[in-house]
């Protein structure tokens, strides 16, 4: 029996079985997705009318809304405020724009365990001693 792991954003899922099982539990799941992000889109688009309707004709003097024209509004606003943000969920764990392969920071990470390994218990034992009230090894 064969497994599969999907990561759609956070959320990780791992599917069992083969063939058309695998199949259907997958596209199961992409339309309890799409059905998710329906229910959110009707909930995001009556609150955003309704919030809209009870203060901007009052406080502004704007004119009422529909619901579709609520729904433009998150959508314009995601455009406008949120922008895409994939880049901070990318699995290699580096920016899009960065040519790196890591190598800066494996070297800092040797330098870092060389120093530890020459310097760094001598000195952590040293504070250990120092924080417990205890004098510091003389050489």
């Amino acid at each position: 029996m064969s497994r599969c792991t999907y990561r759609i954003g956070f959320f990780r899922h791992e599917v069992n079985g083969s063939g058309p099982a695998k199949v259907a539990k997958i596209v199961v799941m992409v339309i309890m997705g799409v059905i998710g992000l329906a229910g959110l889109a009707l909930l995001f688009g009556i609150f955003v009318k309704l919030l809209w309707n009870a203060l901007m004709p009052v406080v502004f003097g704007l004119p009422m809304i529909s619901f579709w024209q609520a729904v433009g509004l998150v959508v314009l606003a995601h455009i406008f405020f949120g922008g895409d943000h994939s880049h901070h969920y990318e699995r290699s764990g580096k920016r899009k724009d960065s040519p790196d392969d890591g190598s800066f920071h494996r070297e800092m990470e040797r330098d870092y365990m060389e120093f530890w390994r020459q310097e760094g218990r001598e000195a952590f034992g040293d504070w250990m001693r120092r924080e417990n009230g205890e004098a510091p090894l003389e050489e």
